[in-house]
Order: C-alpha cells, then sequence, then structure tokens
C-alpha cells in the first residue's frame, strides 16, 4: 500500500516511507535506504504532460537545478501509478523544485563508549 501526498501539502507523510530489501555494499550486507513515496502533481508542477500525474519517485537530480518559467525545475525519474494503484511506464520529466519533498535523512546509528567493569 502506497501513501498519495500532494505537492501543494508541505508536511511529511505520517508513516515512515517503507524500505527496500537489503543490497551489498563495499562486501558488506546493508539495508537500503526508504523508498519514497507516491507523489501526486498537478498539471502546473511538471512540464509536458496534461492533466495531473501520479508518480512513485526513483531518483531526483538535485545537483542540476534548471531554470524554467522564471522558477527552477528538477530532472526526475519515477513509476507512474494509476488511480487504481497499479505501476505503469518509467518517466523522466522536469518537476517544479517546490513541489519535490525532501527524503528523510539516512540516520546513522549512535556510537556507544564501551566501559570495561574494572576501573583504573
Amino acid at each position: 500500500m502506497t501513501e498519495l501526498v500532494r505537492c501543494h501539502r508541505q508536511q511529511r507523510p505520517a508513516r515512515p516511507p517503507q524500505t527496500r530489501g537489503p543490497h551489498v555494499r563495499g562486501n558488506r550486507l546493508r539495508p537500503s535506504g526508504p523508498s519514497w513515496p507516491v507523489y501526486e502533481f498537478a498539471e502546473s508542477d511538471y512540464c509536458y504532460g496534461i492533466g495531473p500525474i501520479r508518480l512513485r519517485l526513483e531518483r531526483v537530480n538535485w545537483s542540476q537545478p534548471i531554470p524554467h518559467e522564471g522558477d527552477y525545475w528538477l530532472g526526475v525519474r519515477g513509476v507512474v501509478i494509476d488511480r487504481y494503484g497499479r505501476e505503469g511506464a518509467v518517466r523522466e520529466m522536469l518537476v517544479r523544485a517546490a513541489c519535490i519533498p525532501v527524503p528523510p535523512a539516512a540516520k546513522r546509528p549512535r556510537l556507544r563508549v564501551l566501559r570495561s567493569s574494572t576501573s583504573v
């Protein structure tokens, strides 16, 4: 099940995003980062389409904002989700930067100091 978060809301989803399965990095098994929920973008918030669109974002190019129509836009890649919640084609498009929420930061485990049982 996915959450639908509209662009005009500037709140985070109530539930934390679901995580995908583990992956291997540097010969170590590590859990992957959280997956993006489903977002709906109005016709005025993305380029070259008609009507609102629902996407589950896969990648956002944060490093290269594109000035277009007096605003900044970001290149995104995502899977189109229809109104019944089924996945469709993968699509790349420009989306208004103000409408893309920042994903939650990956938290590192807190380091704990090990104390010895004997005092010196």
